[in-house]
């Protein structure tokens, strides 16, 4: 049996390696067709950004996992846009560094033209593609083109807020029963004389409401099981994309590429034991059999299933998939921003203070006694709230990072240059997020961009800071509105009850800790007090 098993790993392998040199020698001839074919007008293409650090140096950083921690120092010392020259531009594309605004935001909605011709850029690259479909399984993360447009059409009408707020969904009213909930935990909190990590206690709540906003019920889970699972695909997608032979080396046992692949499976586990049985009754459901009587009609997956063939034409499997990217995407940005924006009230009293006063005047003092009706009303006069939980997505991006692939020749203009510089067909981009939401010039605002100013948000659009934390382009997160909600509806609960000051032996600032994503350092340990 053993030997059987071993006779199986090494064809696999072999199999593997015939396809992937076979890949790579049409890569190269490829390559080489379309190098000629360019050579003529070379002279007159400009050229790439000047060079930043070596390919080496780039590696080391994400390897230390400090490319956040640098983003503002190479922005000082390389400018705006620079180029981490390849060693091979055969096996690796070039990849050019932009942490300018206007240039992101010509790449990503300009060039990108919504996928319709002409379209030269795309954030999500076939490598990338590649990488989310091993995370996840086949699902709208790294889809393109039409197949890609159609779901952000349907997704977008059911993300729209007055959908969100309708009272035939009962969204709201789940908001505020897991904001109510969020206050019991911190009201146990507040009993101890120690400091709690407050993330986990805001993975529940958002947990919560994007379960019940995909199956229209709510559902039991584990918050700390989620969080980690999430966490797990997330470091298994940011191993893929580091490591081009994992999908060699996750066949050998003990490596770390086989570990990588365990530890998905077992995140896996966890997400589907929760969505799995809800799709299959979902499904169940569209043929005809029993709804729950507990399911309310606003299920998003519901809608999708019934309205959108091309859906369900994946399967089951690919639904889950589907689910997968949902639940992680659904929470993980209104959990950690939240926590991050509990911590700028420990950072800064007196913005809690007024979150208070607004809080007590629109919800009369008495969380208990909060209503749909009520909490709509509130929505409209308490904008610190809001804008102290938009200040938090600005500082702290969940995604420090993100980027994309010129599908075509592009000639950009950074601002504030009179450089112009080109970018060939598959040249890879990395947009620093960090650097872009904390740009001097486009963070608004009065005065320095590391400074928690929740004011620059008091300002019609056109005027507000510069945010790429949900994407611009065609990938725009379609999400966003249903997390700034959340956010929004939370943060008033919390602030108006309870005060949250660091521990005796932290730094009194918000800090963070870099992975693929940007968390909460140490999950925001905070000592929580109630309000008298």
């Amino acid at each position: 049996m053993k030997s059987s098993s071993i006779d199986y790993d090494v064809r696999a392998l072999v199999k593997i390696g015939a396809v992937a040199l076979a890949g790579v020698a049409s890569f190269t001839y490829l390559r080489h067709r379309r190098k000629s074919k360019r050579r003529h007008d070379t002279e007159d293409f400009p050229n790439l950004p000047p060079p930043g650090p070596t390919f080496q140096e780039y590696l080391e950083v994400l390897k230390q996992k400090r490319g956040t921690e640098l983003q503002e120092e190479w922005n000082i010392k390389y400018g705006p846009c620079f180029t981490i020259r390849s060693p091979s531009t055969l096996l690796i594309p070039n990849i050019v560094v932009v942490a300018d605004p206007p240039t992101v935001r010509e790449l990503t909605i300009k060039q990108a033209n919504m996928y319709r011709d002409p379209s030269r850029f795309t954030t999500r690259s076939p490598a990338f593609a590649a990488a989310t479909r091993n995370a996840v399984g086949t699902s709208v993360t790294g889809l393109v083109g039409e197949e890609w447009r159609w779901r952000k059409d349907a997704l977008i009408r059911e993300f729209h807020r007055s959908r969100l707020l309708s009272d035939d969904r009962g969204l709201l009213d789940v908001m505020i029963r897991e904001g109510k909930r969020l206050c019991d935990d911190l009201d146990v909190a507040s009993e101890r004389t120690e400091a709690v990590e407050v993330d986990v206690l805001t993975t529940r709540a958002a947990v919560g409401v994007v379960l019940f906003f995909l199956f229209g019920r709510r559902l039991d889970f584990d918050p700390e099981e989620m969080r980690d699972a999430a966490k797990d695909l997330l470091d298994y997608l940011g191993f893929q994309l580091g490591n081009p032979l994992h999908f060699v080396l996750k066949y050998l046992p003990f490596s770390q590429s086989w570990d990588a692949e365990r530890k998905k499976r077992r995140a896996w586990a966890v997400v589907d034991k929760i969505v799995r049985p809800e799709i299959e009754q979902l499904v169940a459901e569209a043929d005809g059999a029993p709804v729950p009587n507990d399911r309310m009609p606003g299920s998003v997956l519901a809608s999708l299933i019934a309205k959108e063939p091309r859906f369900t034409s994946g399967g089951v499997s690919s639904m889950i998939a589907e689910a997968r990217v949902f639940v992680q995407a659904g929470f993980e940005t209104t959990a950690h921003s939240l926590a991050f924006a509990l911590g700028m009230l420990a950072e800064r009293p007196d913005l809690a203070d007024m979150i208070n006063m607004e809080g007590m005047a629109a919800l009369r003092g008495d969380i208990s006694k909060v209503s749909v009706p009520s909490m709509k009303s509130a929505l409209e006069t308490t904008p610190t709230a809001k804008h102290v939980f938009l200040e938090a997505v600005r500082m702290f991006p969940l995604a420090p990072a993100l980027g994309g692939l010129c599908t075509d020749d592009i000639v950009i203009s950074p601002s504030g240059s009179s450089e112009t510089y080109g970018l060939r067909k598959g040249t890879a981009l990395l947009f620093q997020n960090l650097v872009l939401q904390r740009h001097p010039k486009y963070a608004r605002g009065s005065g320095d961009p590391n400074v928690i100013e929740p004011e620059r948000w008091n300002a019609k659009p056109s005027e507000q800071p510069f945010l790429h934390t949900f994407n611009n382009g065609p990938h725009s997160c379609p999400g966003k509105p249903l997390s700034m909600l959340e956010g929004h509806v939370f943060l008033l609960m919390a602030a108006t009850q309870f005060k949250f000051e660091f521990p005796p032996d932290a730094v009194k600032k918000v800090e963070y800790e870099e992975d693929i994503l940007l968390r909460p350092k140490g999950g925001m340990r905070l000592i929580v007090k109630k309000r008298k």
